[in-house]
């Protein structure tokens, strides 16, 4: 414990003190016990009064300040004396005037009770007897000292104190250590926040004169709990709670202020920990809620493909997702996306080394470009056409190591890396996707099966019964010219006898790869049964479906034939009417030798073209 030191000076006793009271100026002995008994009660020497036996106080009753004796008694209980104390604010007992009154037994039992000491030599204490009541009083009062700064060095809350102007005078083991310097009392109150390392509670900035707790408490402010981040020089930081009161005098003089500091760096990091722990349990909540709306948006999508990209551009707040999936063994194409600006159709080169997109695929591995335009893998043409600055690729595995496609996530800002949650939300959620994706192309092969012959993969008859009402509606609303026709190959039996059914299946296979490269986009050719194959050509005339039929005659493989029958449609006529018309074409075109195109006549005759 360090402190400072200052005398007190008693003045002197007024004329007329009554007999049996302490006389400074008469009795050295008594002078000493008034002085020390005055610095102990925090009083000027003037306002105690020394006593023997049952002595009345010459001063009770007289003047606004208060009579509060201290009884001595002997060891046998009897009374010898008293000390009074006559300031306003002074204590009843205090402890050191209690010590200070057991000392003076040995004084008081050698004067006669109610005599005045000095008034007989022989009645007074010798020398000897003086200095063994100083030393008394002396070690008594080092005792309580010791006693004191024992207490403060022991405890673990900082003690500061300060004079009336604010430099610090005395600091406990604790504070001392706290801010790992002596201090300076020699140094000014302004340049404290500085030296000492003393900041506000955000760390940045020190603290102003003013806001110091010891000279806010000079000021008459009452500071309980006020938040200081201390950064002494050399040690870590500190978070203290300070509490600091202004001190004053019996007499209402200004001694200074004292300042006890608790450090609760331990507990704020626990509430930092606690609010991290916190805000990471609100966000995960927020990423499972997020997994788990986007996984009912797949699960419920008619299309789960563009439902996944969605969701990932929601989840990753990206600008643009597509999906790309392998297309023959090397290459992906984009199958859906999800944006404001999207490229279906985007083609990836799975043998193109460089590629970003193709390495993500192949190894199976999310990667993260933050610069796309720096980057040699990324295609920087198309990052400058769609604005591109960070992306990130997700593979979509089926399993553990299965690929089924890969996720492009892109952002038209720059994102230096891609958090870690997000990281892991992307591959829980691209497992969801590859089994998204994987029912959707098993629903696609179903309702393929369901539309189209199993053998050709031309539309079946199904598809066909619901293709040739929806043109004719068409051609009814728009004006435009339709035509059907009816193509049946030649001789089919034979060629099945002769050369077996694989062989068969393999003539009708190629007939129809070979028939539907003669055909418009929106032109339907199905199989209508066996070896009979039927055509809707929507815009086209009589004239020029006839032109179809025979360019589709002249392809027939293995050098076998076919017969067309052709029928345009009249307004009014029903598809089962057109089809009629063509098979009774059809039917003349066998009966006149086959390989022939044969147009119906809107009368309903056939007419050889």
């Amino acid at each position: 414990m360090t402190r400072s030191t200052g005398g007190v000076t008693a003045p002197p006793r007024a004329p007329g003190t009554p007999a049996g009271a302490a006389d400074a100026g008469h009795d050295a002995e008594h002078d000493a016990v008034v002085r020390v008994a005055a610095a102990l009660a925090g009083v000027p020497p003037a306002d105690v009064e020394l006593l023997r036996g049952e002595q009345p106080c010459p001063r009770r009753g007289v003047g606004p300040a208060a009579c509060r004796p201290l009884p001595v008694t002997g060891a046998r209980g009897s009374l010898l004396g008293a000390l009074c104390l006559h300031a306003p604010d002074a204590p009843r007992a205090p402890g050191d005037l209690r010590d200070l009154a057991r000392v003076l037994v040995p004084l008081l039992e050698r004067s006669p009770a109610g005599g005045t000491p000095g008034e007989d030599p022989g009645d007074g204490l010798d020398e000897q007897e003086r200095r063994t009541l100083a030393e008394l009083v002396s070690a008594e009062v080092e005792h309580r000292r010791e006693l004191t700064g024992a207490v403060l060095a022991s405890v673990d809350v900082g003690i500061l104190v300060a004079d009336p102007e604010g430099r610090w005078q005395m600091g406990n083991d604790t504070a001392l250590e706290w801010l790992g310097q002596p201090l300076r009392d020699d140094l000014d109150p302004a340049d404290h926040p500085a030296q000492y390392g003393f900041y506000r509670p955000d760390g940045c900035t020190l603290l102003r004169e003013g806001e110091l707790p010891l000279q806010r408490a000079l000021r008459g402010e009452d500071v309980v709990g006020a938040e200081v981040l201390l950064v002494p020089f050399g040690r870590p930081s500190m978070t203290v709670l300070c509490t600091a009161r202004a001190m004053r005098s019996a007499t209402g003089e200004p001694l200074g202020a004292v300042l006890a500091m608790h450090d609760v760096t331990a507990a704020r990091a626990r509430e930092a920990a606690l609010a991290a722990a916190h805000e990471q349990l609100a966000e995960h909540a927020g990423q499972v809620e997020a997994l788990a709306r986007a996984s009912r948006a797949v699960a419920t999508a008619d299309d789960p493909r563009e439902a996944v990209c969605e969701a990932v551009r929601e989840l990753a707040a990206a600008d643009t997702v597509h999906l790309l999936q392998p297309e023959g063994a090397h290459e992906l194409v984009a199958t859906a996306s999800a944006g404001a600006r999207r490229r279906p159709g985007t083609r990836v080169d799975l043998r193109t080394p460089a590629s970003v997109t193709a390495e993500a695929f192949r190894r199976g591995e999310q990667l993260f470009v933050a610069d796309l335009l720096a980057h040699p893998g990324a295609d920087r043409a198309l990052a400058r056409a769609v604005g591109a600055v960070s992306a990130l690729w997700q593979p979509v595995l089926l399993g553990e190591d299965v690929p089924v496609g890969v996720l492009s996530v892109v952002w038209e800002r720059g994102v230096p890396e891609p958090a870690p949650a997000l990281s892991s939300l992307l591959r829980t959620f691209a497992g969801e996707a590859a089994h998204a994706v994987q029912r959707a192309e098993l629903l696609e092969r179903l309702a393929r099966a369901a539309e189209r012959d199993a053998l050709t993969g031309l539309a079946n008859r199904r598809r066909w019964d619901e293709t040739a009402p929806r043109e004719i509606a068409r051609a009814q609303r728009t004006g435009a010219p339709l035509a059907f026709a009816l193509v049946d190959l030649d001789r089919f039996k034979r060629y099945n006898d002769t050369f077996g059914h694989l062989e068969g299946d393999a003539l009708l296979r190629e007939f129809a790869a070979a028939a539907g490269a003669c055909l418009r986009e929106g032109d339907t050719l199905a199989r209508w049964g066996g070896e009979e194959f039927a055509l809707a050509l929507p815009g086209c005339t009589a004239e020029e479906a006839v032109r179809v039929a025979d360019r589709i005659r002249s392809v027939v493989p293995r050098g076998q034939s076919a017969t067309v029958g052709v029928a345009a449609w009249t307004p009014g006529a029903s598809a089962a009417e057109v089809l009629a018309r063509a098979d009774e074409a059809l039917y003349r075109g066998k009966g006149g030798g086959r390989d022939a195109t044969v147009l119906a006549d809107p009368t309903g005759s056939a007419v050889r073209a």
